[in-house]
């Protein structure tokens, strides 16, 4: 096919998207909801902060690795809403997102103006409750072997096949009630570390052979998630507008006398497997079964945004404090994410990601964009 070819092409499946997106009505005003359900007000896609900035195409190619997953599901398999009615009726089953997926695989990529069509055709935004807190987290990248060795003695621990051995507390793992009862992913030579590594939930291993190991969730103990930031800053360690993935993660290697104590308090405990062979430009795998892009897919609370729903977030950058408008799609869950208020964006990995995501405390707002209804005919 030659380039002028390709170009026509483009113009043209852009062309088509803009016309049906111009021929659909958009919904407006407040979806009526239950008590305790999330609000819901409907909002032009074109007047989200940011939304004709944006650079539409990225989001449109991790919503269409989405949908490679959520098309080959059973139809009625849940994918969350239990809590937002309105969204689990319009999202919350694979089958409710064939039609915008089969528009998505048809829509031509990297063409940002096809892109921007297709989701106004498809799609319906909603702001979703009012202010939210938006969070970042990434890939952390530290030292360590697959075997117990000097230097590197904390086990990184894969699910225990005893569902009560996998039920054990933080402390009752941390003073050995697993040792050689299940196997060892991985070793790192500090707690802190492994510690940092299950919050983030996945990483990277830097073994001594120069290979990088990623191990990746493989569950955790059902015990609860406690933010170890709000412990330290009720009890002076740290200042409540500087608590971040760097001065957590400082303190306690400043204090190893105090820091396991603290840890604990944490009773929620992951487990790692290895994840084998990734691209290196992909994260690891989240909630979804997809492998996460680096600021593209979010984390929520499926049970007020089904996993697959794409996401406009509107906050500000923490280092540079300029705006930060931008489409992801709910891809990933987390301990610490609860209600349609929260959201946790991906950054990657590396010391750009390090530097965003572990700072990344911002207050904004977020949009969900619903599907509409398939057309009959």
């Amino acid at each position: 096919m030659t380039p002028n070819m390709t170009g026509l092409k483009s113009s043209t499946a852009a062309a088509l998207l803009l016309c049906l997106a111009g021929c659909v009505q958009p919904q407006t005003g407040a979806i009526q909801q239950p008590p305790g359900a999330p609000s819901l007000t409907a909002v032009p896609l074109a007047s989200l902060p940011g939304w004709s900035d944006d650079n539409i195409a990225a989001a449109l190619t991790t919503f269409v690795r989405s949908c490679k997953t959520i098309q080959v599901m059973p139809a009625d398999q849940s994918l969350g809403g239990s809590d937002n009615p309105y969204a689990q009726q319009t999202a919350g089953q694979a089958g409710l997102w064939q039609n915008a997926c089969n528009g998505a695989e048809a829509a031509p990529p990297n063409d940002d103006a096809a892109a921007r069509a297709f989701f106004t055709a498809h799609f319906t935004a909603y702001q979703i409750g009012d202010n939210a807190l938006i969070t970042g987290y990434f890939e952390p990248q530290y030292l360590g072997s697959k075997n117990l060795k000097p230097g590197f003695g904390v086990p990184l621990y894969a699910k225990p096949a005893d569902s009560a051995l996998a039920s054990l507390s933080r402390a009752d793992i941390d003073h050995g009630a697993l040792t050689r009862k299940t196997p060892v992913t991985a070793y790192l030579a500090d707690p802190v570390d492994a510690f940092m590594l299950q919050i983030q939930g996945s990483g990277r291993i830097m073994l001594q052979n120069g290979t990088i190991l990623r191990v990746g969730f493989d569950g955790q103990n059902g015990q609860p998630y406690v933010p170890i930031g709000h412990i330290m800053v009720a009890a002076g360690d740290l200042q409540p507008n500087d608590v971040s993935y760097q001065t957590i993660s400082a303190w306690l290697k400043a204090h190893p006398d105090q820091a396991t104590a603290i840890m604990e308090q944490n009773t929620r405990y992951v487990f790692f497997k290895p994840l084998g062979p990734l691209p290196d430009d992909e994260g690891a795998p989240g909630s979804l079964g997809v492998p996460v892009t680096a600021g593209r897919s979010l984390a929520v609370d499926k049970a007020d945004i089904p996993l697959g729903t794409p996401v406009f977030l509107s906050t500000t950058d923490p280092i540079s404090g300029n705006p930060l408008n931008r489409l992801t799609i709910a891809q990933d869950t987390g301990g610490g994410i609860h209600g349609a208020s929260a959201a946790d964006l991906f950054f990657g990995s590396g010391p750009d990601a390090e530097a965003t995501a572990g700072r990344m405390q911002q207050q904004g707002k977020l949009f969900i964009l619903l599907p509409r209804p398939t057309p009959t005919s």
